[in-house]
């Protein structure tokens, strides 16, 4: 019975509204491309109003180099998981001692120790505590951290897991790299962290069961390519219709084997806020209403997409509204891959 018992988040300073990006992305683009209309228009109808960066603009766009802004991930990073952390320990009564494992996303830099090295240090967390940092997931690393600490908790029932998600998208943008894929990330993507406390005690938000799908033969639709000028986006424009044709059907699958506790209530939908696109495709394809992807849209509206983070961020507006019923969980992520889980907020 592993059950979410608080949510936490935290954003950067620097805030950007959408105005503003589309005046960065024609001062940057003129007389470099032929198709600047067709970029800002992709960058306007994002679905993305106002997001939150570690740094400025200007700051990012004049220090291309890996060195500068690993450097930057590396504090930033402490900074958003040490404001994770804290608010889960503060919201839960829990201390931080009574912490038995700590599980870590991030794809967007690198570092060795990772992120929860620090934190344990810095919340002084028992000697014995077990980690778990995920690096190479991407957008999916949220919902299948949350799988693994479910599976934790079935095997030590008596445990509480700690799960933080720090994504700095932002620190990949590539200041000469004119591809389409370059552009929709920048339109799409902010800098956030968020984070889920997770134990077997009664009452909030129950993870049921998870799985994961794995789409052969799709390597190439999303990731990145790292070299001397950084992260180098992958993002294939086919994302959607590959969801569409090999994702609604497992999907439905996973759905109808779950046993409905709350059948009298409206299902909740976690989806992750990829893109206005990806949450076109999903409502349709199982046939929801507007208001089934409500939060998700909300989110990537007030932060754009966050990556891992991202389904943490949807999750807690779900219990912020207290909402009642089954739910179900979705992301996707390099691989291709998806993670589905089925949950019940009591």
């Amino acid at each position: 019975m592993s059950t979410i018992k608080v949510a936490a988040t935290a954003l950067p300073d620097v805030k950007l509204d959408q105005d503003q990006v589309l005046a960065m992305g024609r001062r940057l683009l003129k007389g470099k491309v032929p198709f600047v209309d067709q970029a800002l228009r992709v960058i306007g109808n994002a679905g993305v109003d106002t997001r939150y960066l570690v740094k400025t603009p200007d700051e990012i766009l004049d220090n291309p180099s890996l060195t500068w802004r690993n450097g930057v991930y590396h504090e930033a990073a402490i900074d958003l998981g040490t404001r994770v952390m804290d608010e889960l320990l503060q919201r839960s009564g829990k201390r931080a001692d009574q912490i038995d494992m700590i599980i870590t996303t991030s794809c967007t830099g690198f570092m060795i120790p990772s992120v929860d090295a620090y934190l344990v240090n810095r919340f002084r967390m028992r000697s014995d505590v077990k980690r778990l940092p995920i690096t190479e997931l991407g957008c999916a690393a949220g919902a299948m951290a949350l799988s693994r600490a479910r599976e934790y908790l079935c095997a030590y029932p008596d445990h509480t897991v700690a799960v933080i998600a720090i994504e700095l998208p932002s620190l990949t943008y590539r200041t000469k790299d004119f591809r389409m894929a370059n552009l929709v990330s920048a339109a799409l993507f902010g800098d956030g962290a968020a984070g889920l406390l997770l134990t077997n005690e009664p009452g909030g938000c129950r993870v049921n069961q998870s799985r994961t799908h794995f789409f052969h033969g799709t390597p190439e639709l999303m990731g990145f390519d790292l070299g001397v000028e950084g992260f180098k986006i992958i993002l294939d424009k086919s994302i959607p219709k590959v969801v569409k044709r090999d994702f609604v059907a497992p999907a439905k699958a996973f759905l109808a084997a779950q046993p409905r506790r709350y059948p009298e209530q409206p299902m909740q939908y976690v989806l992750h806020p990829g893109g206005r696109k990806i949450l076109d495709t999903l409502r349709d394809e199982f046939g929801l209403q507007e208001s089934d992807v409500a939060a998700s849209r909300q989110v990537l509206a007030r932060v754009g997409n966050l990556s891992s983070a991202s389904v943490y961020w949807v999750l807690a507006e779900k219990l912020a509204q207290a909402v009642r019923g089954d739910g179900f969980m979705a992301a996707f992520g390099p691989g291709f891959n998806a993670e589905m889980l089925s949950l019940a907020f009591e």
